[in-house]
Protein backbone atom coordinates (compact mmCIF):
# COMPACT_ATOMS: atom_id res chain seq x y z
CA UNK A 1 0.00 0.00 0.00
CA UNK A 2 1.55 3.22 -0.72
CA UNK A 3 0.75 6.26 0.84
CA UNK A 4 -0.16 9.51 -1.55
CA UNK A 5 -0.87 12.99 -0.51
CA UNK A 6 -2.21 15.54 -3.54
CA UNK A 7 -1.95 19.22 -3.86
CA UNK A 8 -3.64 21.26 -6.10
CA UNK A 9 -3.56 23.91 -8.45
CA UNK A 10 -3.95 27.62 -8.34
CA UNK A 11 -7.69 28.39 -7.37
CA UNK A 12 -8.32 25.01 -6.81
CA UNK A 13 -9.05 22.86 -4.28
CA UNK A 14 -8.73 19.31 -2.48
CA UNK A 15 -11.68 18.60 -4.85
CA UNK A 16 -9.88 18.59 -7.93
CA UNK A 17 -8.91 14.87 -6.90
CA UNK A 18 -12.48 13.69 -6.25
CA UNK A 19 -11.61 10.43 -8.92
CA UNK A 20 -8.43 9.60 -7.34
CA UNK A 21 -9.27 9.63 -3.93
CA UNK A 22 -12.94 7.07 -4.81
CA UNK A 23 -10.73 5.20 -7.37
CA UNK A 24 -6.85 4.80 -5.61
CA UNK A 25 -8.37 4.94 -2.34
CA UNK A 26 -9.98 1.69 -2.36
CA UNK A 27 -5.84 0.17 -2.07
CA UNK A 28 -4.17 2.82 -1.11
CA UNK A 29 -3.73 5.71 1.76
CA UNK A 30 -4.55 8.72 0.21
CA UNK A 31 -4.75 12.17 1.32
CA UNK A 32 -5.65 15.43 -0.47
CA UNK A 33 -5.09 18.90 1.11
CA UNK A 34 -6.40 22.02 1.20
CA UNK A 35 -3.68 24.89 1.38
CA UNK A 36 -5.35 28.07 3.47
CA UNK A 37 -7.48 30.02 1.47
CA UNK A 38 -8.97 27.24 -0.49
CA UNK A 39 -11.78 24.16 -0.14
CA UNK A 40 -12.15 23.96 3.76
CA UNK A 41 -9.87 26.58 4.57
CA UNK A 42 -11.55 29.51 2.79
CA UNK A 43 -11.44 31.38 5.94
CA UNK A 44 -7.96 32.13 5.97
CA UNK A 45 -5.11 33.75 4.31
CA UNK A 46 -3.20 32.05 1.79
CA UNK A 47 0.31 32.43 0.66
CA UNK A 48 1.90 34.58 -1.59
CA UNK A 49 4.93 32.20 -1.83
CA UNK A 50 5.73 28.63 -2.14
CA UNK A 51 8.12 28.28 0.32
CA UNK A 52 5.48 29.11 2.83
CA UNK A 53 3.61 26.40 0.98
CA UNK A 54 5.32 23.69 1.27
CA UNK A 55 5.63 24.50 4.69
CA UNK A 56 1.64 23.32 4.70
CA UNK A 57 2.60 20.51 2.90
CA UNK A 58 5.35 19.24 6.13
CA UNK A 59 2.33 19.90 8.19
CA UNK A 60 0.07 17.76 6.47
CA UNK A 61 2.51 15.03 6.35
CA UNK A 62 2.86 15.31 10.08
CA UNK A 63 -0.60 15.46 10.82
CA UNK A 64 -1.90 12.49 8.36
CA UNK A 65 1.33 10.59 9.59
CA UNK A 66 2.51 9.94 6.28
CA UNK A 67 6.07 9.13 6.49
CA UNK A 68 7.14 7.75 3.10
CA UNK A 69 4.75 9.47 0.51
CA UNK A 70 4.63 10.31 -2.65
CA UNK A 71 3.76 13.46 -3.59
CA UNK A 72 1.43 14.49 -6.46
CA UNK A 73 1.19 18.18 -7.05
CA UNK A 74 -1.44 19.64 -10.40
CA UNK A 75 0.08 22.58 -12.20
CA UNK A 76 0.72 24.98 -8.93
CA UNK A 77 0.81 21.93 -6.57
CA UNK A 78 3.88 20.83 -8.44
CA UNK A 79 5.29 23.95 -7.66
CA UNK A 80 4.43 23.41 -4.08
CA UNK A 81 6.23 20.21 -4.03
CA UNK A 82 9.15 20.84 -6.07
CA UNK A 83 9.80 23.74 -3.35
CA UNK A 84 9.07 20.97 -0.57
CA UNK A 85 11.78 18.74 -2.41
CA UNK A 86 14.82 21.36 -2.74
CA UNK A 87 14.34 22.71 0.33
CA UNK A 88 15.80 25.67 2.00
CA UNK A 89 17.24 26.85 -1.45
CA UNK A 90 13.98 27.79 -2.63
CA UNK A 91 12.54 28.78 -0.02
CA UNK A 92 11.14 25.62 1.30
CA UNK A 93 10.97 23.48 4.81
CA UNK A 94 14.33 21.32 4.11
CA UNK A 95 13.40 19.94 7.13
CA UNK A 96 12.63 16.08 5.64
CA UNK A 97 14.91 15.08 3.42
CA UNK A 98 14.34 13.45 0.07
CA UNK A 99 14.95 10.06 1.02
CA UNK A 100 11.50 9.75 2.71
CA UNK A 101 9.41 10.74 -0.14
CA UNK A 102 9.06 7.51 -2.62
CA UNK A 103 8.31 9.34 -6.00
CA UNK A 104 6.78 12.67 -7.53
CA UNK A 105 4.29 13.18 -9.75
CA UNK A 106 4.41 16.39 -11.44
CA UNK A 107 0.86 17.15 -13.20
CA UNK A 108 0.21 19.51 -15.76
CA UNK A 109 3.23 21.39 -14.42
CA UNK A 110 6.50 23.16 -15.03
CA UNK A 111 10.24 24.18 -13.86
CA UNK A 112 9.24 27.75 -14.16
CA UNK A 113 5.09 29.17 -14.06
CA UNK A 114 5.09 32.64 -15.47
CA UNK A 115 1.35 34.03 -14.88
CA UNK A 116 0.22 35.87 -17.98
CA UNK A 117 -0.30 39.73 -17.40
CA UNK A 118 -3.74 39.70 -18.11
CA UNK A 119 -4.41 36.84 -16.44
CA UNK A 120 -2.37 38.86 -12.80
CA UNK A 121 -4.29 41.83 -13.71
CA UNK A 122 -7.59 40.33 -13.56
CA UNK A 123 -6.54 38.41 -10.41
CA UNK A 124 -5.61 41.53 -8.27
CA UNK A 125 -8.25 43.82 -9.56
CA UNK A 126 -10.71 40.43 -8.07
CA UNK A 127 -8.70 40.72 -4.90
CA UNK A 128 -8.91 44.17 -4.14
CA UNK A 129 -12.56 45.24 -4.52
CA UNK A 130 -14.04 41.39 -2.54
CA UNK A 131 -10.88 39.22 -1.36
CA UNK A 132 -12.53 37.05 0.71
CA UNK A 133 -15.24 36.51 -1.82
CA UNK A 134 -15.21 32.70 -2.96
CA UNK A 135 -14.65 32.79 -6.85
CA UNK A 136 -17.81 33.03 -8.60
CA UNK A 137 -16.27 31.79 -11.88
CA UNK A 138 -13.23 29.90 -12.80
CA UNK A 139 -10.10 31.57 -12.80
CA UNK A 140 -9.44 30.90 -16.76
CA UNK A 141 -11.89 30.18 -19.32
CA UNK A 142 -12.72 26.60 -19.34
CA UNK A 143 -12.15 26.15 -23.19
CA UNK A 144 -8.74 27.26 -22.04
CA UNK A 145 -8.53 24.30 -19.60
CA UNK A 146 -9.66 21.51 -21.58
CA UNK A 147 -8.68 19.30 -24.01
CA UNK A 148 -10.75 19.83 -27.44
CA UNK A 149 -14.21 18.39 -27.83
CA UNK A 150 -14.48 18.16 -24.15
CA UNK A 151 -17.40 15.63 -23.05
CA UNK A 152 -20.59 18.19 -21.51
CA UNK A 153 -19.74 15.51 -18.18
CA UNK A 154 -16.49 17.11 -17.93
CA UNK A 155 -17.09 20.56 -18.45
CA UNK A 156 -19.68 20.38 -16.13
CA UNK A 157 -16.96 18.89 -13.32
CA UNK A 158 -15.04 21.47 -14.20
CA UNK A 159 -17.24 24.03 -13.27
CA UNK A 160 -18.06 22.07 -9.92
CA UNK A 161 -15.06 21.45 -8.92
CA UNK A 162 -12.35 24.11 -9.86
CA UNK A 163 -12.61 27.24 -8.60
CA UNK A 164 -13.10 26.70 -4.49
CA UNK A 165 -11.11 29.55 -3.40
CA UNK A 166 -11.10 33.14 -2.51
CA UNK A 167 -9.93 35.53 -4.35
CA UNK A 168 -7.12 37.05 -2.46
CA UNK A 169 -6.33 33.12 -2.75
CA UNK A 170 -6.36 33.23 -6.79
CA UNK A 171 -4.26 36.77 -6.78
CA UNK A 172 -1.57 35.02 -4.00
CA UNK A 173 -1.77 32.13 -5.71
CA UNK A 174 -0.52 33.71 -9.19
CA UNK A 175 2.05 35.88 -7.24
CA UNK A 176 3.60 32.69 -6.00
CA UNK A 177 3.71 30.80 -9.59
CA UNK A 178 4.93 34.35 -10.57
CA UNK A 179 8.26 34.31 -8.67
CA UNK A 180 8.37 30.67 -8.83
CA UNK A 181 11.83 29.25 -10.55
CA UNK A 182 13.58 26.23 -10.46
CA UNK A 183 14.79 25.52 -14.26
CA UNK A 184 18.39 25.18 -12.65
CA UNK A 185 17.86 22.47 -9.88
CA UNK A 186 15.91 20.37 -11.25
CA UNK A 187 19.18 17.72 -11.48
CA UNK A 188 19.03 18.03 -7.74
CA UNK A 189 15.81 15.78 -7.64
CA UNK A 190 16.52 12.48 -6.74
CA UNK A 191 13.14 10.78 -6.39
CA UNK A 192 11.64 8.25 -8.72
CA UNK A 193 9.55 11.38 -11.04
CA UNK A 194 6.43 10.75 -13.39
CA UNK A 195 5.53 13.85 -15.07
CA UNK A 196 2.02 13.63 -16.66
CA UNK A 197 0.47 16.11 -18.68
CA UNK A 198 -2.36 16.89 -21.52
CA UNK A 199 -1.24 16.48 -25.27
CA UNK A 200 -3.18 19.31 -25.94
CA UNK A 201 -2.76 21.24 -21.94
CA UNK A 202 -2.54 25.26 -23.65
CA UNK A 203 -2.04 26.35 -19.72
CA UNK A 204 1.30 23.92 -19.25
CA UNK A 205 1.90 22.75 -22.56
CA UNK A 206 3.75 19.87 -23.96
CA UNK A 207 7.01 21.36 -23.60
CA UNK A 208 7.05 22.22 -20.38
CA UNK A 209 6.59 18.68 -19.47
CA UNK A 210 9.08 17.53 -21.88
CA UNK A 211 11.79 20.01 -20.11
CA UNK A 212 10.66 18.44 -16.53
CA UNK A 213 11.36 15.21 -18.05
CA UNK A 214 14.41 15.99 -19.83
CA UNK A 215 16.71 17.97 -16.65
CA UNK A 216 14.84 15.24 -13.82
CA UNK A 217 16.94 12.64 -13.92
CA UNK A 218 15.04 9.20 -13.16
CA UNK A 219 12.04 10.85 -14.80
CA UNK A 220 9.44 9.38 -16.61
CA UNK A 221 6.86 11.41 -19.40
CA UNK A 222 3.63 10.56 -20.19
CA UNK A 223 1.54 12.87 -22.16
CA UNK A 224 -2.28 12.00 -22.35
CA UNK A 225 -3.96 12.63 -25.99
CA UNK A 226 -6.84 14.77 -26.25
CA UNK A 227 -6.48 16.04 -22.18
CA UNK A 228 -5.84 19.80 -21.68
CA UNK A 229 -4.84 20.85 -18.19
CA UNK A 230 -6.49 18.47 -15.97
CA UNK A 231 -5.74 15.15 -16.92
CA UNK A 232 -6.63 13.72 -13.75
CA UNK A 233 -10.22 14.37 -15.05
CA UNK A 234 -10.17 14.62 -18.62
CA UNK A 235 -9.04 11.15 -18.08
CA UNK A 236 -9.37 9.97 -15.22
CA UNK A 237 -9.09 6.00 -15.71
CA UNK A 238 -5.61 6.43 -17.74
CA UNK A 239 -3.88 8.97 -15.24
CA UNK A 240 -5.47 6.42 -12.28
CA UNK A 241 -3.52 3.30 -13.91
CA UNK A 242 -0.05 5.46 -14.69
CA UNK A 243 -0.33 6.64 -10.85
CA UNK A 244 -0.92 3.07 -9.95
CA UNK A 245 2.31 1.51 -11.83
CA UNK A 246 4.01 4.44 -10.92
CA UNK A 247 3.65 3.55 -7.58
CA UNK A 248 4.06 -0.26 -7.81
CA UNK A 249 7.23 0.14 -9.63
CA UNK A 250 8.94 1.78 -6.62
CA UNK A 251 11.23 0.34 -4.23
Amino acid sequence: MAEILFVHGAGDSAAVWEHQLASLGREHRVVAIDLPGHGARLGEQAHADHAANAAEVALALDAAGLRHPILVGHSMGGAVVLTYLLGSDTGGTGSIPQGTVRGLVLVASGARLRMHPAFMQAARERAEATPSAPLAEPLVPPERCLGPNPSPEVVAWLAAHSGRATAQAAYADFQANDAFDVMARLGEILVPTLIVGGADDTMAPPKFQQYLADNIPNARLMLLPGAGHYPMAEQPAAFDRALTEFALALP
